[in-house]
């Protein structure tokens, strides 16, 4: 009677000590500071790591004051071991963490500046300098 209940029981304690699986998404830029945006939500800047809970294609826009807006798609696949039935021995059985981590690294180009931009720039320029100098006598 006794070992009838223990293997039940064993079971029930091997199977709460189930594992999981952790899905990054590590997102770097050069140079940092880089304003994040995964799928039209704010998640940090760069650099990060956005935790995720379903593979497929993302939308990811970085920007950064001064530098060119970035937008890519990011496809996220699953690896061998997160498709069925193989999914159910590492999201249940297998009572460790498995983390699946997925990085992209992007280089931000400085923004072009247009020529009425450039003149603003220099007619402020002239202004604070007027008033930053005495006036000549």
């Amino acid at each position: 009677m006794r070992r009838a209940l223990l293997l039940p029981a064993a079971l029930l304690a091997l199977l709460s000590q189930s594992g999981c699986v952790e899905r990054l998404l590590a997102i770097h830029s050069d140079p940092p500071g880089a304003a994040v945006y995964l799928d039209g939500e704010k998640v940090g800047t760069t650099p990060c790591e956005v935790a995720y809970t379903w593979y497929g294609t993302r939308v990811l826009v970085l920007e950064l004051r001064g530098f060119s807006l970035v937008r890519h798609e990011v496809v996220l696949s699953a690896p061998w071991w997160q498709l069925i039935p193989i999914d159910f021995i590492t999201d249940v059985l297998i009572p460790i963490t498995i983390r699946d981590r997925y990085s992209v690294s992007y280089t931000l180009e400085q923004a072009p500046v247009s020529p009425e931009e450039l003149e603003a720039v220099f007619e402020r320029a002239a202004e604070l300098r007027k008033r930053a100098l005495p006036p000549k006598e």
